[in-house]
C-alpha cells in the first residue's frame, strides 16, 4: 500500500504530525481491526493458566476472603498511634 503522506513541523521546523489522505487512513484502520483480532501470545498464555488454575481454589468465596485477610492488615498510621482525626 502506497501512502501520500506530509510532515507537519512547527516553527524551528520539527515534525509535529503527519497528514495523510482520509481514505489512506480508512484503510489503516480496516487493517488495525484485523489485526487487533489477532490473540497475542500473552493472551494465549492467561488463558491458559486461567483455565489450569480454576477450581484450585477450595477456601469459598475468593473475593470474601480477600477482604477478609486486608481488613486484618494494619493501617501504618495506626501503628504510630496516630489518631484518625490528625492529617497522615
Amino acid at each position: 500500500m502506497t501512502i501520500s503522506k506530509r510532515i507537519v513541523t512547527d516553527e524551528n521546523m520539527n515534525p509535529v504530525a503527519v497528514q495523510i489522505d482520509y481514505d489512506d487512513w480508512l484503510a489503516i484502520e480496516e487493517q488495525l481491526k484485523v489485526e487487533d483480532t489477532t490473540p497475542s501470545p500473552r493472551c494465549a498464555e492467561l488463558k491458559r493458566l486461567l483455565k489450569d488454575s480454576r477450581g484450585i481454589w477450595k477456601g469459598g468465596d475468593g473475593l470474601e476472603y480477600q477482604r477478609r485477610i486486608r481488613a486484618e492488615w494494619l493501617d501504618p498510621w495506626e501503628e504510630w498511634g496516630a489518631d484518625e482525626g490528625e492529617d497522615k
